[in-house]
C-alpha cells in the first residue's frame, strides 16, 4: 500500500511542478488534424426524457463492487469497451435512442485523453472559424454575450481535463468524449445555435472536470465506505443528467429553440427543467464531498483548491503582439509609463490581512456570476467606511496575481490599482490609466516582453519629451483590451478620488468594457456615494453587511489574542471570549473600529481592567478617534496637529527626512519685525508614532507617512476643520519662509557658471542645506500649496516678500532669483519649464507661469505691461495660456493683451501654446475671445497642432477652422494626415465629419507621407486605415511626397502585416510601379523595411501575388545600405525562386 501511495504522490507532484513539459494546452495551437467525418444532422423526434431522469431520483442499476451492469444494450458492438466506470454506467442507464445518438454512426474506439482533447479542440476552432465574420456580440435576454468566449472556455476545459487525465488517471470514458464530439458536430444554420452548442459543451466539461477531480481524490485507490459509496451515487446521477442535457439540447436546436435553451443555460430558473436538475445535482455533489474525510496529501489539496480557481484563457495570437526588450530598456519603458509602486501597496494589504478572512466574497453568488459570465460586466463592492473593503479587494487581487511564471501561463490581461486620498498621485484618473497600461503591457509568462503598441507609444512620447496624454491612455487601453482573450481590471477605494476624477474613471472604464469585443471584467470597491451610484447603478452591487464581516472580525480577534497569548497570561478564557463577543457584536461590521478597540484593549493585562474597558468602548468610529485625539495635550497636541496638517495637504507622501523636520518649523511675528522662521526641539520617529497613535502612521514598506485609513483623514477634515481648513496656507507660509532662509546665504552663480555649480554636501543636521530633502520638497511645491490656500490674505505678505516687495515688474528678491537659478540644476515644479521664468529679475513671468496672480492683493490692480516678453519671446498671455491659467488669461485680456499677437517663440501665439499643451479650457476661452482658428504656428496650422486631441479638433472646427487647411512646412501636410499618422481615430472621425478630404494631396516639400492613408499606414493604425477607406480613401493613389510612393509600400516598409493585409483586401495593387519614393514598389519597400524577419515579403509573394521581377525596375535601391535583415529577405526571394540573384546583385545585394 505504501508503494501505491508513493507512486500516486509522485504523479501528483509531477503535475503541479512541471514548467516546460508539453501538455494538452499545446493542442490549442498545435492540433492540425482535419475533421474527416461530415457533420451529423440533428436527430429528429428524440425520445422525451422521463421525469425520474430529470430529477435524478432513479438510482444506478448497481454501484456496489459485486453488482452487474444492469440494463445496457447487449446488442451494441461497442459495449465490449464499456467498463464499470461511472460514465459507462450512466450511459447504460439512458434510453435506447439516446444511447444510439451518443454512439453516432462511427465505431466507438478507446483513446487517450490527449487524443480526445486534440480532436475536440480542432473541432471547436474550425466551427468557430466558420462564423469568423459574425458580430462579436449576441443579445441574449438582457445580456450582451461575447460568444467567442464560449469557444475559448470550451477549449480551456478540454485542456484542463486533458492535463489531469495525463498526469493522474486514465481519461474519462470514451463514451462521454464520443457524446461531446457528436454533439459539437451538429449542423447549425445560425451563429446563435453554435453558441448554444459551445455553451452547453462548456457547462458539461466544467462539471466533468469537477467529477474527475473528486474521483481522483476520494475514489481512486480508496477502500469503500459509506461516504465514498454516496459520492459514487451522486456522481452517477450527475453524469446521467449531463448525457441527458446533451440530448435535450440537440432536441431544442432541432426545434429552432437554440436561443431559448442557451438563455436558460446561462440564467438559472428560466424554465429549463434539465438545467435546474443539473444545478441541483451539483449542489448535492458539493454536500456529499464534505463527508469524504480530510485530505492528507498536499498535492490532493492543491488539486481540490484548483476547482475554486478561475478558468484561465490562452490565445496563440498574443505572442505575436509581444516585443522582447533588454531588461534595462524594459524597466525604463515601464517606469516611464507609470512609476507608482502598486506591488508595495498590495503587499501592505496582503500582509496585514488576517489569515482565512475575506473568503466569503470569492464564494458570493454575485461575484461568481460576474467572474464566470462571457460578457463584459462591472461588479461594485460597496460598504460603509471602515468595513474592510480594501482587504476584500486584496483577496480578489490575490485570486489573479501569480507568484511565479509557471503559475501564470495564460494570455489574460489583469491590472489593479489602490486609490488613496493620502497620495495625490493615487487619486488622479490619469495615474489609474497609466498604471493599468503598464501592467497590461506585460504578461507573466513573457518576462522580457512588452506589448508592441505600448513600446511604440513609449518611444514616441520619450522622443517628444512628454508624458502620455489622457487621449493616448484611453486609446492604449482600448488597444490592449482588444489583444487579450479576457481582461480583468480591479480598482479599490474609488471614493477616495475627487468627485470629478471618479466620475471620469467610471465613464472611461464603462466605455472601454462596452466597446471591447472580448470580455472585460471591472471590479470597483467604494463607499456608496451618490455620484458613484448614479454612474454605476445598483444592478452590479455587492453590499457588505454586518453579517458578512462578522465572521472575519471574529477570526481576526481570535488570531490576535492567540498571538498575544504571553502578554495575556493572566487573562481568563471567559474574559477572552467576552472580548471576542463584545468587539464582534459592537463593531457593526466595521473592521477599522474593531482594530482600534483591540489596539486599546491589548494594553490591559488583567480580567478586571479588560472588563472595565469593555464597558467603555466608544459607540462609533468617530468617537474612537476622539478618544485617541484627546490623549494628547500641550506641545504634543501641537505636534499632532502639525503632522496632520502636513500629511493632509501634502503634494506627495512625506518621508521621515521631510516630515520630522517640517513639524519643527514655526513662524513668529510681532508688530516690529516680519515673520521669522524658527525651529522647535527635535522629534524622533518613534516619538511621533507614539503621539500620532493610529491617527497618522509611517508605512514601513513605502517609507512614508500617511493616514492609516481614509476615515482618519475625514475625521480631521470634519471634526477639526477649524484648523485643518487652513492647512494649505499654513504649510505655504512655512515653505516660503523656509526658502527665504535657504537662499539668503546662497551665492547666485553667473548664468554661464550654473551648470558647474557645486552645491553643498548633504548634512541631514543642517535643514537649510540646499540638498536637504525638506528643501527639495519646498523648492518643488511651495507654489502648489500657495495656490491651494483658502485665504490669500494669510499668504500674500510672505509671498510678496519672496517675489520682491517692490512689485512684479520691478526688481525681484535675491532669494527668488536664486530659486529660479536653482531649479535649472535641480527639479522644480512639475511641468514647469524654468526658461519661462527668465529674466528672473522681474517676478511677473514667474507669477504668470505659476498662476499666483490671485494671491497678490494690490499688485494685479496696478498697471500691468502686457507687452512684456520673456527670454523665450513669449508674452504674458502666452505664458499663462501654456500653463492653463484661464482666469489669468481673462485678466490679461482685460488689461489689453492682444490675443492674436504673433510671437517669435516656438509656437508663435497664446492659442498655439494652449493647443500644444492641451489646455482645453484656456483654448476655448481664447477662441471665444476671437482668436483666429485658421492661423499658423511655426508653419503648422492650429488644426494640425491640435490633431492629437479630439476635443481640441472639435473646438477649432466649430470655431470655423478649415478642415483642409494645409501646413506650410510640416511632416504632416494637413490635420487629417497628422491625426491619422498619430493613430487618433476620434480626431480622424471628427475631421471627416466636418468635411476633411480623405484623398488630400499635400504640396509642402517637407511633408513625409503623401496622404492621410499613408500616414495611417505608417502608424499601423488599423482603425484609422479602416475609417479612411470606408470614406473613400484611394488605396492605389500614387503619392508625390514622402519616401514610399503608396500607402501599401508605407505599411510594407514599417512591417505592419495586418495593415498590409487590410489594404490588399481593399484592392491595393501589389505590383504597382511607384513613380515617387525610394523603393519603386511595395515589395521593394518590404525588402528594405524596418521590421525584423521575412513575414511581409513572404506574404506579398506567396499570398498576395507580388511579382519578384518588379524589383528590377525599382529606382534608387542600390543607394540604400544593406543590412542583415535585408539580406535575409533577399536570400528568401532567391531560394524560393521568386527572383534571380543577378537582379538583386544589380541592386547592390550580394546574396
Amino acid at each position: 500500500m505504501g508503494d501505491v501511495k508513493q507512486a500516486k504522490s509522485s504523479r501528483l507532484r509531477s503535475f503541479f511542478r512541471r514548467k516546460k513539459e508539453p501538455s494538452s494546452q499545446e493542442n490549442i495551437h498545435q492540433s492540425k488534424n482535419a475533421i474527416q467525418n461530415k457533420e451529423e444532422p440533428p436527430i429528429k423526434g428524440a425520445q422525451t426524457t422521463e421525469q425520474s431522469d430529470l430529477t435524478g431520483s432513479s438510482q444506478p442499476p448497481s454501484l456496489r463492487p459485486t453488482s452487474s451492469v444492469g440494463d445496457g444494450p447487449a446488442e451494441s458492438p461497442d459495449i465490449a469497451i464499456l467498463g464499470f466506470d461511472l460514465w459507462s454506467r450512466a450511459y447504460q442507464a439512458l434510453d435506447e435512442k439516446s444511447r444510439k445518438w451518443i454512439l453516432g454512426t462511427s465505431e466507438l474506439k478507446p483513446g487517450t485523453g490527449k487524443q480526445w482533447t486534440a480532436d475536440l479542440i480542432t473541432l471547436v476552432r474550425e466551427r468557430e472559424r466558420s462564423y469568423k465574420d459574425s458580430t462579436p456580440k449576441l443579445k441574449i435576454g438582457d445580456r450582451e454575450i461575447i460568444w467567442r468566449d464560449y469557444a475559448n472556455k470550451t477549449v480551456m476545459w478540454l485542456v484542463t481535463i486533458g492535463d489531469i487525465a495525463v498526469n493522474f488517471a486514465p481519461a474519462p470514458s470514451p463514451i462521454i468524449w464520443s457524446a461531446l464530439k457528436v454533439f459539437m458536430k451538429t449542423h447549425v444554420a445560425q451563429c446563435e445555435d453554435l453558441v448554444a452548442i459551445f455553451g452547453c459543451a462548456e457547462r458539461v466539461l466544467s462539471v466533468m472536470r469537477r467529477g474527475t477531480v473528486y474521483e481522483i481524490v476520494y475514489l481512486q485507490d480508496a477502500p469503500p465506505n459509506n461516504a465514498t459509496e454516496d459520492l459514487k451515487d451522486v456522481l452517477f446521477n450527475l453524469y446521467k443528467v449531463l448525457f441527458q442535457l446533451l440530448t435535450h439540447a440537440l432536441e431544442r436546436l432541432n426545434e429552432g429553440q437554440g436561443r431559448q435553451f442557451f438563455h436558460a443555460l446561462i440564467s438559472p430558473g428560466k424554465g429549463e427543467e434539465l438545467v435546474s436538475a443539473l444545478s441541483d445535482h451539483e449542489n448535492k455533489l458539493s454536500m456529499v464531498v464534505q463527508a469524504c474525510g480530510a485530505i492528507q496529501l498536499q498535492e490532493h489539496q492543491n488539486l481540490l483548491q484548483s476547482l475554486s480557481a478561475p478558468l484561465r484563457r490562452v490565445d496563440e495570437n498574443v505572442k505575436n503582439l509581444i516585443e522582447h526588450l533588454q531588461e534595462k530598456n524594459l524597466d525604463e519603458a515601464l517606469d516611464y509609463i507609470s512609476a507608482i509602486p502598486i506591488g508595495k501597496h498590495h503587499f501592505e494589504k496582503r500582509e496585514t490581512r488576517a489569515p482565512e478572512t475575506c473568503e466569503w466574497l470569492l464564494k458570493h453568488q454575485r461575484f461568481l456570476e460576474w467572474e464566470e459570465s462571457s460578457c463584459s460586466s462591472t461588479l461594485w463592492l460597496q460598504g460603509s467606511i471602515g468595513a474592510g473593503k480594501s482587504y476584500l479587494t486584496s483577496k480578489v487581487i490575490d485570486r489573479y496575481v501569480f507568484d511565479n511564471e509557471a503559475q501564470g501561463k495564460n494570455d489574460e490581461g489583469f491590472a489593479y490599482f489602490y486609490c488613496s486620498r493620502s497620495d495625490t498621485a493615487r487619486r488622479d484618473s490619469k495615474s489609474v490609466y497609466q498604471s493599468y497600461i503598464r501592467q497590461l503591457a506585460q504578461l507573466n509568462h513573457y518576462p522580457t516582453g512588452m506589448h508592441k503598441s505600448i513600446s511604440d507609444l513609449y518611444r514616441k512620447a520619450k522622443k517628444e519629451q512628454r508624458e502620455l496624454s489622457i487621449t493616448e491612455c484611453k486609446a492604449a487601453l482600448s488597444e490592449l483590451l482588444k489583444s487579450y482573450p479576457r481582461t480583468t481590471l480591479v480598482l479599490d477605494a474609488l471614493d477616495e478620488c475627487e468627485v470629478g476624477a471618479r466620475k471620469e474613471i467610471v465613464l472611461v472604464l464603462h466605455s472601454l468594457a462596452t466597446d471591447a469585443e472580448r470580455p472585460v471584467k471591472v471590479y470597483i470597491a467604494s463607499r456608496r456615494e451618490p455620484d458613484i451610484e448614479r454612474s454605476l447603478g445598483s444592478e452590479s452591487l455587492i453590499e457588505i453587511g454586518t453579517s458578512d464581516n462578522k465572521g472575519d472580525i471574529e477570526k481576526y480577534i481570535e488570531q490576535e489574542m492567540t498571538r498575544f497569548d504571553e502578554e495575556w497570561e493572566s487573562v481568563s478564557q471567559g474574559v477572552r471570549e467576552e472580548v471576542k463577543r463584545t468587539i464582534t457584536d459592537q463593531s457593526d461590521g466595521m473592521f477599522r473600529w474593531a482594530y482600534l478597540q483591540w489596539e486599546q484593549l491589548k494594553k490591559f493585562k488583567t480580567d478586571q481592567s479588560i472588563l472595565e474597558r469593555l464597558g467603555k468602548l466608544p459607540k462609533s468610529l468617530e468617537h474612537a478617534y476622539d478618544e485617541i485625539y484627546s490623549q494628547n495635550e500641550g506641545y504634543e497636541l501641537a505636534i499632532l496637529q502639525r503632522a496632520v496638517k502636513w500629511v493632509l495637504c501634502a503634494a506627495e507622501p512625506l518621508s521621515n527626512d521631510v516630515l520630522l523636520w517640517a513639524i519643527r518649523l514655526e513662524t513668529q511675528t510681532d508688530s516690529k519685525v516680519e515673520a521669522a522662521l524658527t525651529l522647535s526641539s527635535p522629534v524622533t520617529q518613534s516619538t511621533l508614532e507614539s503621539i500620532c497613535c493610529n491617527l497618522v502612521v509611517r508605512d514601513s514598506k513605502l517609507e512614508v507617512w500617511k493616514f492609516p485609513h481614509a476615515s482618519a483623514a475625514e475625521y480631521f477634515e470634519g471634526r477639526h476643520k477649524d484648523w485643518t481648513g487652513k492647512a494649505h496656507e499654513d504649510v505655504a507660509i512655512l515653505l516660503i519662509s523656509y526658502l527665504i532662509d535657504c537662499y539668503s546665504e546662497w551665492r547666485i552663480p553667473h548664468w554661464n557658471d550654473y551648470l558647474d555649480l557645486s552645491l553643498n554636501v548633504l548634512d541631514h543636521g543642517d535643514y537649510l542645506n540646499l540638498e536637504h530633502p525638506l528643501q527639495d520638497y519646498a523648492r518643488r511645491f511651495w507654489a502648489w500649496h500657495a495656490r491651494g490656500a483658502s485665504d490669500y490674505h494669510q499668504v500674500s505678505p510672505i509671498l510678496k516678500r519672496f517675489l520682491g516687495a517692490a512689485g512684479p515688474q520691478k526688481s525681484s528678491s535675491r532669494q527668488y532669483q536664486a530659486w529660479c537659478k536653482h531649479i535649472n540644476t535641480r527639479t522644480g515644479p512639475e511641468n514647469l519649464d524654468f526658461r519661462d521664468l527668465f529674466p528672473a529679475e522681474m517676478s511677473i513671468f514667474g507669477i504668470c507661469a505659476l498662476g499666483l496672480h490671485t494671491l497678490l492683493e494690490g499688485w494685479w490692480d496696478d498697471s500691468i505691461d502686457v507687452s512684456l516678453i520673456n527670454d523665450e519671446e513669449m508674452d504674458l498671455l502666452s505664458i499663462a495660456a501654456r500653463y492653463g491659467h484661464r482666469s489669468l488669461c481673462s485678466d490679461l485680456v482685460n488689461h489689453g493683451s492682444v490675443i492674436n499677437r504673433p510671437l517669435e517663440s516656438g509656437l508663435d501665439s497664446a492659442l498655439a501654446w494652449a493647443l500644444g499643451r492641451q489646455q482645453v479650457e484656456t483654448a476655448a476661452f481664447l477662441l471665444d475671445k476671437g482668436c483666429n482658428p485658421d492661423n499658423y504656428a511655426n508653419y503648422r496650422s492650429y488644426l494640425c497642432i491640435a490633431a492629437h486631441e479630439e476635443q481640441l479638433v472639435e473646438m477649432l472646427l466649430k470655431a470655423g477652422a478649415d478642415p483642409n487647411i494645409q501646413c506650410r512646412c510640416c511632416l504632416y501636410g494637413c490635420a487629417l494626415e497628422a491625426a491619422a499618422g498619430r493613430g487618433r481615430v476620434d480626431s480622424v472621425r471628427a475631421l471627416i465629419k466636418h468635411g476633411a478630404d480623405v484623398n488630400f494631396t499635400p504640396t509642402c516639400s517637407w511633408e513625409g507621407f503623401g496622404s492621410p492613408l499613408a500616414a495611417a499606414a505608417w502608424e499601423g493604425s488599423l482603425d484609422c486605415v479602416k475609417l479612411l477607406l470606408e470614406h473613400g480613401a484611394s488605396v492605389n493613389a500614387q503619392l508625390n511626397h514622402g519616401d514610399y510612393g503608396s500607402a501599401l509600400a508605407t505599411a510594407a516598409y514599417k512591417g505592419w502585416l495586418e495593415c498590409v493585409k487590410l489594404l490588399i483586401e481593399h484592392g491595393a495593387d501589389t505590383n504597382a510601379q511607384l513613380k515617387h519614393g525610394k523603393f519603386g514598389s511595395a515589395l521593394g519597400a518590404a525588402l528594405f523595411g524596418w521590421a525584423e524577419g521575412i513575414e511581409i515579403v513572404k506574404y506579398l509573394v506567396e499570398e498576395a501575388g507580388a511579382d519578384g521581377s518588379i524589383l528590377s525596375s525599382c529606382p534608387g535601391l542600390p543607394s540604400i545600405p544593406s543590412e542583415v535583415r535585408t539580406l535575409e529577405r533577399a536570400r528568401y526571394l532567391v531560394e524560393g525562386g521568386y527572383i534571380q540573384a543577378s537582379i538583386l546583385t544589380d541592386l547592390g545585394l550580394e546574396v
